[in-house]
């Protein structure tokens, strides 16, 4: 029988899964890093004398199917499973002196401190002045940044395997001597060759003098035992005494890094990028939103918004025309005008290049040319997007970056949409928030999310986006996220806090859909707490709203993700929607041809395909236009091969290797090739890894088809890799980041966002409470 037999263990029988020593680079393939083939598992081993016992040392025996399935947890194969792995005894570690008595997680240090320190690593040597590597530094030696090149390689960071991907994709690298394939470099090459020349020259002019002096010295005596050999010898890509403690003591070393794939499509563009010059007239108080006011007077919304001096409107023309009110405001400032008409400006025409005027009004005559009216796009010619029957990419804070959405682009996601953005945020010109809204030229049909409680922000908000954007063709849909339920959110009156406002909800959506020259969406929960549900009132009057389409999470506010989502619940609001606009609404299996002008999208809890098929189902499903996968995508990013080909994939270690090594190239590309950029695709990595270590393979499971509820069970994979996956430790999942992008560096610091666990180094450690800090990242 089955409970006979026993997995071949030798260092995988232990308490818990074992740490996992990188593996020297290799090319996995689909094949293991023994060379085996993952997909195929050998049949295990009988165990006569092989005995588990629990952490309080009683006798363990695995569960039955039953029972697991009983305790909420996935039935994985018993030969795979293991006991819990003990609690940890450590003690807590002292926090260590600090100018702060807060007790927070830097030791105690005050922020003001923590700035202070902050400021002082970036002037010392180890940090090279930016614009001093790529050249265009401008204070030279007034700059407070340092310069000093030779101080900066002996304490960079050694440089990562493989070639540049900026070298090899466009031939230049802005990045310079802090890029972290440095060495690859064609400057680099040249100057190491000119060094060496000169060193040779120099021994050539002091060859006669040496011979001289060597004359008189006495011959030292042959080794007579062999001269055996030492260790611990000095590794070359070190370059000083930390590097080399720090190496040591991780037992890690730059040639076990794996080698990253070099891109082979020549580095596509990036679009949707911020203006520089855009952000000092936003925080100046320069830009007009005159088609915004417009909107908003004939709503009969107040504002208190104040308009800097001499500011401008991004458009062509000074009319401004409103769709179906007849308002106009003219803008008489003669400077005003004259800056408008300035193509050379940058601050003043369009982002779309195209210098059409898209207020609607006429244009002046300039040196004799033709007068032309430009009007705004009718509402029946805005542009739309069919969401039917595609596969939604959900726009995921934090983890659904630029490189995540081109990794599940790749598996075969046809919609995808960037992290919430917040309306105040990006009105005061912040590049972080702006920075949200890239947009890689791989994602066919992107939109942007932003989220805010008041009509006047979010009309603003939705002009700046149309003008600099949309207008152009770099956004295809807004999605306004009213079912945020984080608390920061809420309190401010925005996210999961609309659905107690349905006034405030129609004023939002139609202060926008006006404005935009692309599809308006919304995303909203069941309700706001779970015994009031709103959303079935709500929903079919939101395509009166200019709204073409919403996504409604099975869940309310005070659930949060907890419990199942209400699948049922959903039904019944695209059954109203349907009902109220003559059917058309959801049509996830219904063939028609045209695009239905108003859309209900579900989402919640989709998993595998069998989830997508139910839920899409009108029959006997919710009958949906499509779902919206999240978390499921974190887990699984292959979920969108597995819709798409109606099958379960069984995914090898190897396979899965070879994703995080794409994404490790992605970020590259994305954050940039220098320490800066190495340490943020590490940070979001990890973040990723903190969902990827839920996926349970198939091949271990009883049953191939599992829910996203069920929680993985303690159990090792089909071979070191596959167990070092599965790993829950935040040191284990700083491993795999180091198999990528080599070793950390000597204060780093990692808690995942929602704070199940962390990870410091040693020097780290000492300056942070990680068992009482509530607010680290790395």
């Amino acid at each position: 029988s089955r409970e006979g037999y026993r997995y071949r263990t030798d260092a995988r029988a232990r308490t818990r899964p074992p740490a996992f020593t990188p593996p020297p680079a290799y090319d996995s393939g689909s094949s293991d890093r023994l060379g085996r083939n993952s997909n195929i598992r050998k049949k295990p081993k009988m165990a006569t004398t092989e005995a588990f016992t629990n952490p309080d040392g009683t006798a363990w025996d695995p569960p039955s199917r039953e029972t697991m399935e009983a305790c909420g947890n996935a039935p994985v194969k018993r030969e795979f499973l293991r006991p819990l792995p003990p609690i940890p005894s450590d003690p807590k570690p002292p926090a260590s002196d600090g100018t702060g008595t807060d007790g927070g997680t830097n030791g105690g240090k005050s922020k003001r401190a923590q700035k202070r320190d902050n400021n002082a690593k970036k002037v010392s040597v180890e940090h090279l002045c930016n614009a001093f590597a790529k050249g265009i530094c401008t204070f030279g030696e007034k700059c407070r940044f340092s310069h000093d090149h030779g101080a900066y390689l002996l304490h960079k960071q050694p440089d990562l395997p493989g070639p540049c991907p900026f070298i090899v994709a466009k031939g230049k690298c802005l990045h310079g001597v802090m890029c972290r394939f440095y060495g690859t470099h064609p400057d680099a090459t040249k100057r190491d060759e000119s060094n060496k020349e000169t060193n040779d020259t120099d021994d050539t002019d002091t060859a006669v003098t040496d011979a001289q002096l060597m004359a008189d010295v006495l011959t030292l005596r042959p080794p007579t035992d062999g001269m055996l050999d030492e260790i611990n010898f000095f590794h070359p890509n070190l370059k000083s005494v930390e590097h080399l403690c720090n190496a040591f003591a991780k037992g890690i070393f730059m040639a076990d890094v794996l080698t990253l794939r070099p891109p082979t499509d020549g580095m596509l563009d990036e679009i949707n990028f911020f203006h520089p010059n855009l952000k000092v007239l936003l925080r100046k108080g320069k830009i007009r939103f005159d088609r915004s006011d417009a909107v908003l007077k004939q709503l009969g919304v107040k504002t208190k918004w104040s308009y800097g001096p001499h500011a401008v409107v991004r458009e062509f023309g000074n009319g401004i025309q409103v769709e179906d009110t007849g308002a106009t405001e003219t803008t008489d400032d003669p400077d005003t005008s004259h800056t408008n008409r300035d193509p050379s400006n940058p601050d003043t025409t369009q982002a779309t290049g195209q210098g059409d005027d898209e207020g609607g009004g006429k244009r002046r005559k300039e040196d004799g040319a033709s007068q032309g009216v430009d009007v705004r796009p009718r509402r029946a010619e805005k542009r739309t997007v069919d969401f039917k029957g595609k596969l939604y990419l959900a726009p995921l804070t934090t983890v659904g970056n630029l490189p995540f959405r081109r990794i599940a682009k790749q598996f075969g996601a046809d919609i995808t949409c960037g992290e919430m953005a917040l309306c105040t945020n990006l009105l005061q010109g912040q590049p972080s928030e702006w920075a949200l809204l890239r947009r890689h030229a791989s994602e066919d049909v992107f939109g942007a999310q932003i989220c805010g409680g008041y009509p006047d922000a979010v009309s603003r908000c939705a002009q700046l986006i149309d003008d600099e954007f949309a207008q152009s063709g770099g956004i295809d849909f807004v999605d306004i996220n009213m079912g945020c339920p984080i608390d920061l959110i809420c309190n401010k009156g925005a996210g999961s806090m609309l659905l107690q406002k349905p006034s405030q909800m129609e004023l939002i959506a139609k202060a926008c859909s006006p404005i935009l020259s692309c599809a308006l969406t919304l995303k909203t929960r069941t309700g706001y707490y779970d015994n009031k549900k709103v959303a079935h009132e709500i929903i079919p009057n939101m395509k009166s709203w200019g709204v073409s389409a919403v996504t409604l999470h099975g869940r309310s506010r005070q659930q949060r993700y907890s419990r199942l989502a209400d699948w049922k619940y959903i039904g019944e609001c695209v059954s109203k929607a349907n009902a109220l606009s003559g059917g058309g609404t959801g049509g996830g299996n219904s063939g028609t041809p045209s695009a239905p002008s108003f859309s209900v999208i579900g989402n919640g809890d989709v998993y595998s395909w069998h989830d997508y098929n139910a839920h899409c189902d009108e029959a006997g499903g919710a009958g949906v236009a499509t779902c919206m996968i999240a978390r499921g995508a974190l887990i699984k990013p292959w979920i969108f091969t597995e819709i798409k080909e109606q099958r379960d994939w069984d995914i090898s270690s190897g396979e899965r290797l070879d994703i995080l090594k794409q994404f490790a190239s992605f970020g590259l590309e994305h954050w940039g090739s220098d320490a800066r950029g190495v340490a943020n695709t590490r940070r979001f990595l990890l973040e990723w890894l903190s969902f990827l270590h839920r996926y349970i393979p198939v091949g271990l499971l009883e049953r191939t088809w599992v829910g996203i509820h069920e929680r993985p069970p303690t159990y090792v994979g089909r071979n070191d890799l596959e167990t070092l996956f599965a790993s829950t430790q935040a040191s284990d999942w700083v491993k795999i980041t180091t198999m990528l992008l080599g070793p950390t560096e000597k204060d780093f610091v990692f808690r995942a966002k929602h704070k199940s666990n962390a990870y410091a180094t040693e020097g780290a450690a000492e300056k942070a409470d990680l068992y009482g800090g509530d607010n680290m990242q790395g």
